[in-house]
């Protein structure tokens, strides 16, 4: 590529608004204009040669700031060189504070639903029975059977003193982030149906577990993200109760009724009632006063990850999400101002982000779909699909340019989450695929999470022909190692070291690499080191220069046949 323009471009890379930046492009020109948006028009101003390039000087005036070169050969946005003047969404996107903590960038997150993974105190666990979720008795499950269809009915009795256990094996992977799914008191084993968000709920150890865990990261450096469920409560909350028999009372100004009686809830689920965010009430809540659970918790948490993010909004819909996103966020930063908040956001992230709202979103749309559509010949719903290495990258890239400059590396980048079918099984067990996909995943631009389980090869009971994710995709996490894939776990182990290590890779920008028509291949580049990544699910023959095979930690030369490849050239 003739020019290249990413993170390591600006200076400094985290500007807060009004500060003046210094945009550094990488090019072979010899002239050429900074042009950025301002009030309306597009403002010109000269670039001046320095090492490698050009550069210019500019305050930062707003937030998005809209910026591309004009060059001598044409214009230069983010999705490269075009000859006339590119839409604004072709612009690069610069963000002002409050942007991501430094720590978050290019952070290894380990996503644990915490039923699931380990059981610290016995007595802690549910009972058969022990009380009833929408009519029906809960269950409590032994820990090595599957998980079956009433998946919120289904007790395993993991707890968050079994986490605090496990903190030796997740420091010995390198996990750097842990992000649990809800923790806060709850009727169902998900915990996404809230019935109390300052109570931890008891069955997890409560209070005394979380702090502990806190404290127990806090000093192996590591990180501990928690999960905002404010788009809805549970049915069984006090206030949506006194919501529903009380016509009067203040709290049903916090929830859409329609005339008819009904209300309206996630996705139609009744024990799922959504917030109005239009309501001052859910606004002191959940917002602006010191008991709202985003400000609340960051004492014993460094951030939060928002459930639904793209739902929030007044009236029963997602009437400005970007502004209340944008109030969560900052509500945590108040109290905690090294917190990350970022989103679910399953569909398209661009104009939520570039909307300066969040630190970064769960890269479905942008990296997880694409990459197992690739891989696995279906959607994440099971639909029949095709796509070749070509059409993935241009995908990938596509996204991956789209995105603010500073929010490309605090990308919350997945294969397997709780809510989508496990990566190995939609590989149908096909190992060399799912290492492929993993070694792709720490080698391309974002902050990589591991689902629990997926790095010793735990995968789902449900058959192929019965495609769904949860309930089944939410397994125990199997303790007996004879279970473990030996294989998977040293490579993630390789991966994480990796990621952690190497400049390029943990901060890189991201330029596309020419290898075949059956490869996915691009490089990265961070202060003039580069890495090579190399995907051919089929295998294919490189020829490369002198340098390093990373995973393998062997130096390679010549003709080299592999399914995947991080080559570093020397």
């Amino acid at each position: 590529m003739a020019h290249y323009h990413d993170l390591e471009h600006l200076h400094p890379p985290l500007p807060e608004l009004g500060e003046e930046v210094t945009l550094h492009l990488e090019t072979a020109a010899k002239e050429g204009l900074l042009l950025y948006e301002k009030d309306g028009e597009i403002h010109k101003k000269p670039m001046e040669p320095a090492k490698g390039g050009l550069r210019v000087r500019v305050p930062v005036h707003t937030s998005p700031f809209r910026y591309c070169f004009l060059l001598p050969e044409g214009y230069l946005g983010s999705h490269g060189l075009e000859k006339t003047l590119p839409r604004y969404d072709r612009f690069f996107h610069l963000l002002a504070g409050p942007l991501p903590p430094r720590w978050a960038l290019g952070t290894v997150y380990y996503q644990i639903f915490p039923d699931r993974f380990r059981q610290g105190r016995k007595e802690l666990a549910p009972q058969d029975g022990e009380w009833f979720l929408m009519g029906r008795p809960i269950r409590k499950k032994a820990w090595n059977d599957p998980p079956g269809p009433e998946g919120a009915w289904e007790f395993y009795g993991g707890d968050l003193w079994g986490i605090l256990e496990a903190l030796p094996y997740l420091e010995a992977l390198g996990v750097e982030t842990l992000y649990l799914t809800p923790i806060f008191q709850s009727p169902s084993s998900h915990r996404y149906d809230t019935e109390d968000y300052l109570r931890v709920d008891p069955h997890l150890g409560g209070e005394e577990a979380l702090e502990a865990l806190f404290q127990a990261l806090e000093k192996r450096g590591m990180r501990l993200v928690l999960d905002g469920v404010f788009n809805h409560v549970g049915a069984t909350h006090p206030w949506f109760q006194r919501a529903l028999k009380d016509p009067e009372s203040p709290e049903r100004s916090m929830f859409t009724f329609y005339p008819d009686g009904s209300y309206a809830a996630f996705w139609g689920v009744k024990s799922m009632p959504k917030l109005d965010y239009a309501s001052p009430l859910t606004q002191e809540r959940f917002v602006y006063g010191p008991r709202a659970p985003i400000r609340h918790w960051m004492r014993l948490a460094h951030g939060f990850r928002l459930d639904v993010a793209h739902s929030i909004g007044e009236g029963g819909t997602n009437r400005k999400n970007a502004r209340w996103l944008r109030a969560l966020a900052r509500a945590a930063k108040e109290e905690r101002p090294e917190a990350v908040v970022f989103g679910e956001l399953s569909y398209d992230t661009t104009a939520t982000l570039r909307a300066h709202t969040l630190d970064g979103a769960m890269h479905y749309a942008g990296f997880a779909h694409p990459v197992m559509e690739w891989l696995s010949g279906r959607d994440v719903h099971g639909r029949p699909v095709h796509l070749d290495a070509q059409e993935t990258w241009q995908v990938l890239w596509d996204h991956h340019q789209a995105l603010p400059v500073q929010l490309r590396h605090s990308m919350y980048t997945l294969l397997s989450s709780h809510d989508i079918p496990r990566a190995l099984w939609r590989l149908k067990g096909d190992v060399e695929r799912f290492k492929l996909a993993y070694a792709l995943l720490f080698g391309f631009p974002g902050s990589p999470a591991i689902y629990y389980g997926d790095e010793v090869g735990l995968s789902q009971p449900n058959p192929y022909a019965k495609w769904q994710g949860d309930p089944y995709c939410r397994a125990p996490f199997p303790w007996d190692e004879s279970a473990w894939n030996l294989e998977v776990l040293t490579l993630i182990h390789r991966l994480v070291k990796l990621k952690r290590t190497h400049p390029a890779l943990r901060l890189g920008g991201l330029l596309p690499l020419e290898a075949g028509k059956e490869v996915l291949a691009f490089r990265r580049r961070y202060q003039g080191q580069e890495i090579w990544a190399f995907f051919a699910p089929e295998g294919a023959r490189l020829t490369l220069p002198p340098g390093i095979d990373l995973i393998a930690e062997k130096e390679v030369a010549g003709e080299v046949e592999t399914s995947f490849l991080l080559f570093q050239p020397v």
